[in-house]
């Protein structure tokens, strides 16, 4: 009988996590106060704006990734996003990071 063949591994994840996992910083109370904060300050997705479109924004984003230096709670490292436009930049992001 023909067998399914096996899951291939993914370079980013060792044992079923992130190499650099941030869940525990993205789960704290810190955080959520911070991005229910930020949110409410800007509501509108940035990226959207300066295309002229009016889109609410559903994600705080960090403009520079935690894992490339960037600060965790600094608001001027943070941004509002669609979830189009986080999901967007995010895939550029890993692009640039396997590079």
């Amino acid at each position: 009988m023909p067998k399914l063949p096996e899951k291939k591994k993914r370079p980013w994840m060792a044992k079923n996590k992130r190499i650099n996992d941030n869940s525990n910083f993205y789960n704290s109370k810190q955080w959520r106060s911070v991005r229910n904060y930020y949110i409410q300050k800007n509501p509108l997705c940035v990226i959207c704006k300066r295309k002229n479109i009016i889109k609410s924004g559903e994600v705080v984003d960090h403009i520079k990734p935690i894992n490339m230096g960037g600060h965790l709670t600094d608001l001027s490292n943070l941004q509002t996003l669609c979830h189009a436009c986080h999901n967007s930049k995010r895939g550029k992001e890993a692009w640039e990071w396997r590079k």
